[in-house]
């Protein structure tokens, strides 16, 4: 690590730390990840996962270091922080953001699912947006592949020196479903993540960008796990605008992700030819008129299609 200069903290956990960096004869900045080698599994697990991906809406990784103490990671630097960060700083995003960022997130998944990767804990903390508003996936510590169970990542536990001693089954398990709050149901009830489950985090975090909300919350794990298996999620609303209402393009995609069922869920490649996407494209220079988007008469012969796909009632 001698090659580089670290510059500010840019955050961190409990066992890693994220620099602004920069290669000592070359003026291009960088991020450099610093963790604890008893992450030294995750680690490994995102280099190899992460290591040959080149694409726009996915953070770059360049190279890594192992010294004494510590794992180095060199990647892509995004400077406009998570989009957890996005939304707690403005409570809610309009509905052409959504759909924007969305449509990043939409490209980015896309492109690891045809590789056969799957992210499995898909988090707004597990996004990141670079100097241009471009949303990126970062962080594959806790994905697969698609011909991979968990007792593959067991296996690579055991073979990694340094790695923490509590590194049983249940352990991982536990981390490698993610967050509850983004846990498709088929998750919740024992299944390994797959490219659904992926696709019901997607949901969650669209209707979170709009709303600010989870589609599913409480502070009480059992009641959150009831609701995301038996409940259906209120239609969207923005809190800080309330004569504002989501197109019924919006809603209706909400509705075809967020399907308990993972076998009706919307998948591709019906996800990027949605008419949320299309029609926002061919008006993108009149976004702002959330009036016209509402109007259209396409929406309700769109919204017929999708609606026997609904688990539930209707928003």
């Amino acid at each position: 690590m001698e090659n580089f200069i670290l510059y500010d903290e840019l955050g961190g956990g409990s066992t890693s730390i994220v620099y602004k960096g920069r290669q000592k004869g070359n003026l291009n900045y960088i991020a450099i990840k610093c963790s604890d080698k008893i992450n030294k599994p995750e680690i490994t697990n995102h280099v190899r996962l992460s290591q040959d991906l080149d694409h726009p809406n996915i953070v770059r990784f360049y190279e890594w270091y192992e010294t004494k103490k510590h794992l180095w990671v060199v990647i892509e630097l995004c400077t406009g922080g998570s989009l957890e960060s996005v939304v707690n700083r403005d409570t809610c995003l309009p509905e052409d953001v959504v759909r924007k960022f969305g449509w990043d997130l939409v490209k980015g998944l896309e492109h690891i699912h045809k590789l056969g990767i799957i992210f499995s804990d898909l988090t707004p903390t597990k996004i990141l947006l670079d100097s241009t508003g471009i949303l990126k996936l970062s962080n594959f510590c806790h994905s697969k592949m698609v011909t991979e169970t968990l007792e593959d990542f067991f296996s690579l536990c055991s073979s990694c020196e340094d790695a923490e001693e509590n590194y049983n089954y249940d352990y991982m398990k536990k981390r490698f479903q993610g967050s509850l709050t983004y846990m498709a149901p088929e998750v919740l009830q024992g299944s390994e993540t797959t490219f659904m489950s992926d696709l019901w985090a997607l949901g969650c975090i669209l209707y979170y960008m709009y709303t600010g909300k989870t589609p599913f919350f409480s502070a009480n794990h059992n009641e959150l796990t009831g609701r995301i298996l038996h409940e259906e999620p209120v239609s969207p609303m923005q809190t800080t605008s309330p004569t504002i209402h989501p197109s019924q393009g919006f809603k209706n995609l909400l509705r075809a992700l967020l399907i308990k069922k993972p076998d009706e869920r919307i998948k591709w490649p019906e996800l990027p030819s949605h008419h949320f996407w299309t029609q926002g494209q061919k008006k993108e220079d009149d976004l702002e008129d959330a009036k016209e988007y509402d109007d259209d008469d396409d929406d309700d012969d769109d919204d017929d299609e999708f609606s026997d796909r609904k688990n539930g009632g209707q928003w």
